[in-house]
């Protein structure tokens, strides 16, 4: 027996059918395989992501906090004002965008001044401590000004007889 050698392809010709490029969609393709990410990078963008929003999120909470605390700041000795009834009385003085209060008591020898029971009142809305109220009771003439700081409030006083218990309160701006 002897082999045959192969026969080559035909030349096209022009009444041959053309040939199709396009694949059949009836024959499968092969898919290109899968890009393979690296196992660290879905941790690593999972946790920026993570820490980006967290910051984020902080920032603006504490951003809130600190302008209602602000708020709340500027309102204590105006809430505390109106509750002892003392907005329009001669002796109480708010200033500085409600930052400041200003008490007059009335001495042996004053004409004008609040009673020392509405200096009662403030010293109660503001929850002053009793360490506070405690040192201003027992202030003399004769210990010049004393000053005490609570919270985010100064107080400052001095007292006479003649001129009664005469103070500041103040609020720290923020």
């Amino acid at each position: 027996m002897s082999a045959l050698p192969p026969v080559p392809p035909a030349p096209p010709n022009a009444d041959s059918a053309p040939v199709s490029t396009i694949p059949d969609a009836s024959v499968p393709m092969p898919l290109a395989a899968p890009t393979q990410r690296p196992a660290w990078l879905l941790p690593v963008v999972t946790g920026v992501v993570g820490a980006v929003f967290g910051a984020a999120g902080m920032f603006v909470i504490t951003s809130l906090q600190d302008s209602s605390s602000a708020r709340a700041d500027e309102a204590v000795l105006l809430d505390a004002v109106t509750a002892c009834d003392l907005t329009d009385t001669s002796g109480i003085t708010l200033a500085d965008k409600n930052l400041t209060l200003t008490f007059d008591h009335k001495g042996d020898e004053d004409s004008s001044g609040v009673e020392f029971s509405a200096i009662a009142c403030l010293l109660d809305e503001l929850d002053t401590p009793s360490a506070v109220t405690s040192h201003m009771d027992q202030t003399t003439s004769q210990d010049g000004r004393q000053t005490e700081t609570w919270d985010n409030i100064t107080v400052s006083w001095s007292y006479h007889p003649d001129r009664g218990m005469d103070g500041l309160f103040t609020v720290a701006a923020k």
